[in-house]
């Protein structure tokens, strides 16, 4: 899995850099790439300045390289589908609970990101995405 990841990346020129996090603490991982023709990127990796094609990950996270990546890669992939930045990343992390719920040391970075519970990451996001759609 993360091999072929790590393959897609390389065949499309992407690079992964690791910045301090104190650069990084509100964002954790952030994105500026060419995707299927398309620039995919988020208002972190404008307000970071990101070249283009570079994945930004916070050094603080770099054991859990893995798991970011497929979050980020994924996420990358549904923005270029034509989804929002929420909803994109809303299914990148309902693929993650799928790929590694079971994942010892998955369940671990969740935690230390600060979700106490891995169910209830989905609900937490969907509440979030509700939220956001009646400010709109």
């Amino acid at each position: 899995m993360i091999k072929d990841i790590q393959n897609e990346m390389k065949e499309r020129g992407y690079a992964v850099v690791y910045k301090p996090h104190e650069v990084m603490k509100d964002y954790n991982a952030t994105y500026n790439v060419i995707y299927e023709g398309k620039r995919i990127t988020n208002p972190a990796g404008i307000k970071l300045k990101i070249p283009t094609n570079e994945i930004w990950i916070s050094e603080k996270w770099r054991k859990y390289e893995k798991y970011i990546l497929f979050h980020e890669f994924t996420e990358i992939k549904f923005r270029a589908m034509g989804l929002g930045i929420d909803e994109a990343h809303y299914l990148a992390e309902m693929e993650c609970i799928k790929r590694f719920r079971d994942d010892p040391l998955w369940r671990k970075f969740v935690e230390e990101l600060h979700i106490s519970d891995v169910e209830n990451v989905a609900t937490e996001i969907q509440m979030h995405l509700r939220i956001k759609n009646k400010q709109k």
